[in-house]
């Protein structure tokens, strides 16, 4: 197949399967992670980035497992889209791999588990698929910030999408004002400490405060998670393998209540998923 043919297919397998907007970026428009990608897939020349939608009504609920439990499916999505698109590429002759945005990511040394391989906030902007806004995030015009992204890195030279011209964000700061704990101060600039504390409450470090507790002597502390609702959010944590528990910034942008797009509320009506 031809350049174009890979790259009409590829799109065409990851919307099909649960992506809800796909863009690519050449993997010199990434010199950032060129270490990191080259570890992924050597030789590799594009990458594709795969957004899935989430419901705002369940990221608005005023019940977090409802936010827990929609992140869960955009997530697996956006997965399984990215290996659809990858096997798809595969079967064409060029070495193909999904990458993660979420967990299982590297706990080694230098990131900790803390960074994934490569940002799909940049990337998403270089594929064209929006803009950043004052908290960090990409903002993408038909989804504002309520998307999951993921990806995929492959040897097939596809054709890359233009970065957007158009400044999606519209500079509220909502999202930025919702954040309950100050860690947004608009510009893109996020104190990770605060956020991390407040948005990872029952994530690693609540793990790693219960085993080092557990440890040593009890104390009031290791009480109130072992007898508490801590130890049931911590179980709940590793069975469904979502930690996130903060959903702020994500619901308030005011981007996220533009209409659907009419190539996703096309797919929807046509298969049995849910929209």
């Amino acid at each position: 197949m031809t350049q174009n043919e890979n790259t009409k297919r590829a799109k065409k397998a990851a919307l099909e399967h649960g992506a809800d907007l796909v863009g690519i970026v050449s993997v010199l428009d990434l010199p950032e992670h060129s270490e990191r990608i080259e570890r992924l897939l050597p030789d590799a020349r594009s990458v594709l980035v795969l957004a899935a939608a989430h419901s705002l009504a369940s990221l608005r609920s005023g019940a977090n497992e409802l936010a827990q439990f929609d992140t869960i499916h955009a997530y697996n999505e956006s997965a399984r889209a990215a290996h659809a698109a990858a096997r798809l590429l595969e079967n064409h002759g060029h070495l193909s791999a999904g990458v993660p945005a979420f967990i299982p990511l590297d706990m080694e040394e230098p990131g900790k588990g803390m960074r994934g391989e490569i940002c799909w906030r940049r990337a998403g902007v270089r594929a064209g698929l929006g803009s950043y806004g004052e908290s960090g995030a990409l903002v993408t015009e038909e989804y504002g910030q309520a998307i999951r992204l993921a990806g995929v890195v492959t040897t097939a030279e596809l054709t890359p999408d233009a970065p957007s011209k158009e400044d999606v964000c519209d500079h509220c700061m909502r999202c930025v004002e919702a954040c309950p704990v100050n860690a947004l101060s608009g510009g893109g600039k996020i104190n990770k400490k605060l956020c991390g504390d407040r948005i990872f409450k029952h994530g690693f470090r609540y793990f790693q405060k219960t085993m080092q507790g557990l440890l040593a002597e009890p104390t009031d502390e290791l009480r109130e998670i072992m007898e508490g609702s801590g130890l049931r959010q911590l179980w709940q944590t590793f069975m469904t393998g979502n930690y996130y528990y903060c959903f702020r910034c994500q619901c308030q942008c005011l981007a996220s209540r533009l209409p659907v797009s009419p190539e996703r509320a096309k797919r929807v009506e046509g298969s049995a998923r849910l929209p």
